[in-house]
């Protein structure tokens, strides 16, 4: 994959990663990853892998599981210790609204 330009735009929808027409199958299916990753990793059956393996290689599944499991663990770790980073991303419900 090439690299891309990330926007404003592509983070603030995140969180509408399903419907938000900019991302490509493969942001949407790596997104989809990372959500799942997070809060129902089982839910990563082999079904899901086949989806994967349409956009990625194995070996940038890797990559892609090391990157969100390192940024899911750092996070977990700065909340326990109390260590929030300088500058919170601090989100309104108007934000998430939109």
């Amino acid at each position: 994959m090439a690299p891309a330009q990330l926007s404003e735009e592509l983070y603030k929808n995140v969180s509408q990663w399903q419907t938000y027409p900019e991302y490509s199958d493969a942001e949407r299916v790596a997104i989809e990853f990372a959500e799942k990753f997070a809060t129902d990793h089982t839910a990563l059956d082999d079904a899901f892998f086949d989806r994967m393996r349409e956009h990625f290689s194995d070996d940038e599944i890797f990559e892609i599981s090391v990157c969100v499991g390192t940024w899911l663990a750092m996070g977990r770790i700065t909340m326990v210790m109390g260590i929030e980073v300088s500058c919170p991303i601090r989100l309104s419900l108007e934000d998430s609204a939109s």
